[in-house]
C-alpha cells in the first residue's frame, strides 16, 4: 500500500506573508518612532530657549523702564522659569547672562541693557550672581533703582 501525502502549500504562503507584513510595519515604525523621538526632543530645546529669551527681555526692559522712572522706584516681577537653567549672573553691570544646559552642551544667552544692573551684594570681580534665580518653577524678581547709576535685581 502506497500512501501518498500532499503537502499543503497555503499554509507556508500565508505564515510567508504574514512575517512580510510584520518586517514591513517595523520598518515603517522604527524611523517614524525615531524621527518623532528627535523632533520632540528639539521641539523642547526651542521652547526653553524661547521662554529664557521672553524673560530675560522682561528683566531688561523692566529694568530699562524703573531706571528712567528715577530713584527710589521699584517693582517685583514673577516669572516663570524653564528648567535648565543652571546659572543667571550680570557680567559687566550690563550683561544679563543664563547659562542653560542641553544634551548639546551648556549654552549662554545674554541680554544687553542700557542701563547698569547690579545683584545683592554677590559680586566677585566684574560678574554678579543672582541666587535664586536659576533652575525652574515660578521665580519673584524684585527690581529697584537704587541710585541714580544702577538697578539692583534680587530674587524674593
Amino acid at each position: 500500500m502506497e500512501e501518498s501525502y500532499q503537502v499543503n502549500g497555503t499554509s507556508g504562503q500565508s505564515s510567508l506573508e504574514y512575517l512580510l507584513v510584520v518586517a514591513i510595519t517595523f520598518i515603517v515604525i522604527l524611523p517614524a518612532t525615531y524621527l518623532f523621538y528627535s523632533y520632540s526632543k528639539e521641539s523642547g530645546y526651542e521652547i526653553t530657549d524661547a521662554q529664557v529669551t521672553r524673560l530675560g527681555r522682561t528683566i531688561v526692559d523692566t529694568a530699562e523702564s524703573i531706571f528712567y522712572s528715577g530713584q527710589g522706584s521699584k517693582t517685583v516681577l514673577e516669572l516663570n522659569m524653564p528648567d535648565n537653567v543652571d546659572t543667571a549672573q550680570i557680567i559687566d553691570g550690563r550683561e544679563l547672562v543664563f547659562n542653560v544646559t542641553t544634551s548639546f552642551g551648556v549654552s549662554e544667552i545674554v541680554f544687553f541693557s542700557f542701563v547698569n544692573l547690579t545683584a545683592n551684594g554677590n559680586c566677585i570681580a566684574n560678574v554678579c550672581a543672582i541666587p535664586g534665580l536659576a533652575g525652574s518653577g515660578l521665580k519673584k524678581v524684585k527690581l529697584e533703582v537704587i541710585d541714580q547709576i544702577s538697578v539692583k535685581i534680587e530674587t524674593i
